[in-house]
């Protein structure tokens, strides 16, 4: 078991030699702000707030995925495919944009600005071109707006209905 382990730690630790400290930097972010999202949850227990994280990263990763085995855009280091959308900056802004979401402004603002480092840094490294990187940015915002509420939002909702001919008024606490 002790070398399976020194032997992932050395296998890791020669794929990073390669990397610059910017292209680095942002594989650990990209994973370091969903997880951030997620550990807070627990931290204040958020039941509501880990579930809607779940739908909102399952679904920007699953549409990240299936939008890259279907169009196969070759990378700009000239790798074959799976450029487009950037799978780093999906995951990084999934995280950020539940953070944004749920919990404000305070937090979120860091949490988009780290966001948008980890796509800078994918195109550094000639991994993605800008567009790769907005479009999984723009996955994984629409993901969050379709999922995330506000830790203890009060909604009021009202709508018409023509063919009923009635209004209604929603209040949610």
């Amino acid at each position: 078991m002790k070398f399976l382990i020194a032997l992932s730690i050395l296998i890791i630790s020669l794929s990073y030699a390669e990397r610059s400290p910017v292209e680095r930097s942002g594989d650990i972010i990209q994973l370091a702000i969903p997880i951030s999202g997620l550990g807070y949850t627990y931290y204040i227990d958020d039941k509501d707030g880990r579930k809607q994280f779940w739908k909102s990263y399952i679904y920007s990763l699953s549409t990240t995925y299936v939008l890259k085995g279907v169009t196969n855009k070759t990378r700009p280091n000239g790798h074959c495919c799976e450029s487009f959308p950037s799978g780093h900056t999906s995951s990084a802004f999934a995280g950020a944009m539940f953070i944004q979401n749920r919990y404000g402004y305070k937090f979120g603002i860091p949490s988009l600005l780290l966001a948008s480092f980890v796509g800078f840094s994918r195109v550094d490294a000639k991994k993605h071109y800008w567009e790769d990187v907005v479009a999984g940015a723009t996955i994984s915002i629409v993901s969050a707006y379709l999922f995330v509420n506000q830790k203890n939002e009060q909604r009021l909702e009202l709508s018409y209905s023509p063919y009923l001919k009635q209004i209604n008024l929603y209040i949610s606490l």
